[in-house]
């Protein structure tokens, strides 16, 4: 029944009362040579470049960066928030373009715990994490004759973003006190944007000293230029006190970029950006257009878990646990290592080590995928990769402590 009632809603067949169900006058054969060609014969309308992103390996020993432990996440805690979450009547409509207020406010408070961040729940827009963010801006601001200063090394899948509407990408070194600022541009060009990941610079690990932290804001006023703050792991502290958030300093020209990817997990697919009441209505109105939004649930969830306090609790207990991984990083380093120098494990999740060895560091990760162990080296985060660099990236937050121990001891005998 059920099949005669959907070749009926089909149009295939006919039902006559009193007579019978039939086949439709209008019912056409249809032949493997009748079926649709799917295959795009026209042109794409742009090349859409392949993103750049880290691989994931399963059943391998993987020291790539940006990968939280899940190893502490407290998954009842998190599922009960999200059925209180579903339990509640759907809306009827898409809900708020810049997301779910209830969250807003607690991130908001949140913020200004953590970060000393004074912000109302009007200057905060959630997001599908920090990349749709630069995404949102980029689109909004830039075009070809723009121009954008970048950290090198740094995140290639933000100069991916950023580098979508044609805009030309300004590379600018770092060091170990975070984006050089004598190497900025002192030409009359305009500059739209500057991308800093000022907390715990991407990849090296370096933080931007309160010093060039005022110097950048300087910069940035002078010059009409947005700076796009990505604090991706800003809640990662060990042996060194916090220095205040560049949204947090006197400035009108930060926009600050958050995600929970890194403290929770990766797939949540939930970020938030702070800016001006002003700035923050006029993204929400383009995203609305393009009707791009996590889920309302997801959004009610993630409110719930970090107003009951679940969230704090749980960086709290990771901090401790990335401690005890980046000690027994430190130490494996010294006993396999030795001639390696090791930067950047003030903060963060995950470390730079300088190769002591003839050997380059694309050959060692080479070597080492073969071995089963996935590092990456520097030269994979430069923009100009012709330049030279004997340094890899360890990411030490995912393994197991277990692992971080064997992984070294591999490198070791490779290095």
């Amino acid at each position: 029944m059920t099949a005669i009632e959907i070749l009926l809603a089909e149009g295939l067949l006919e039902a006559k009362v009193g007579s019978g169900t039939y086949v439709s006058m209008d019912a056409s054969c249809i032949t493997d040579n009748s079926q649709p060609n799917l295959e795009l014969t026209l042109p794409l309308p742009r090349r859409v470049w392949k993103p750049n992103i880290d691989s994931c390996t399963p059943g391998q020993i993987d020291f790539s960066p940006c990968r939280p432990s899940l190893e502490g996440f407290p998954v009842q805690d998190w599922q009960r928030c999200l059925a209180h979450a579903n339990s509640r009547v759907p809306a009827a409509d898409y809900g708020d373009p810049q997301g779910d207020e209830k969250l807003r406010i607690v991130i908001a408070e949140y913020l200004r715990r953590s970060r000393g961040l004074t912000l109302s729940s009007d200057q905060i827009l959630i997001t599908n994490g920090t990349v749709e963010a630069i995404y949102l801006l980029s689109e909004m601001y830039l075009d070809r004759d723009c121009k954008v200063i970048v950290e090198n090394p740094g995140y290639p899948l933000a100069q991916q973003a950023l580098s979508l509407s044609g805009t030309k990408i300004i590379p600018c070194g770092v060091d170990e006190n975070g984006l050089i600022i004598d190497d900025l541009p002192n030409d009359k060009d305009n500059y739209e944007f500057v991308y800093v990941t000022p907390s715990h610079q991407f990849p090296t690990g370096s933080r931007l000293s309160l010093g060039r932290r005022r110097a950048l804001i300087d910069w940035a006023e002078q010059r009409k230029a947005l700076i796009i703050e990505d604090d991706y792991d800003g809640e990662f502290r060990y042996d060194v006190p916090p220095l205040p958030a560049l949204a947090s300093m006197p400035n009108s020209c930060v926009v600050y970029c958050g995600t929970f990817s890194k403290t929770m997990f990766p797939g949540l697919r939930v970020g938030f950006v702070a800016a001006s009441v002003k700035l923050i209505q006029q993204i929400s109105n383009f995203r609305t257009i393009l009707g791009y939004m996590p889920s309302s649930i997801t959004q009610g969830g993630l409110a719930e878990f970090i107003e009951r306090g679940h969230y704090e609790r749980h960086i709290h207990r990771m901090r401790r646990l990335y401690a005890r991984k980046r000690k027994t990083l430190s130490q494996a380093l010294c006993d396999f290592m030795p001639t390696g120098t090791i930067r950047g494990l003030d903060s963060g999740l995950n470390a730079l080590v300088e190769l002591g060895t003839s050997q380059s560091a694309i050959a060692i990760s080479n070597k080492a995928k073969r071995a089963g162990v996935i590092v990456q080296p520097l030269q994979r985060y430069l923009i100009n990769k012709d330049k030279k660099d004997n340094s890899i990236i360890l990411g030490y937050a995912k393994p197991s402590i277990d692992e971080i121990i064997q992984g070294i001891k591999t490198l070791g005998k490779l290095h």
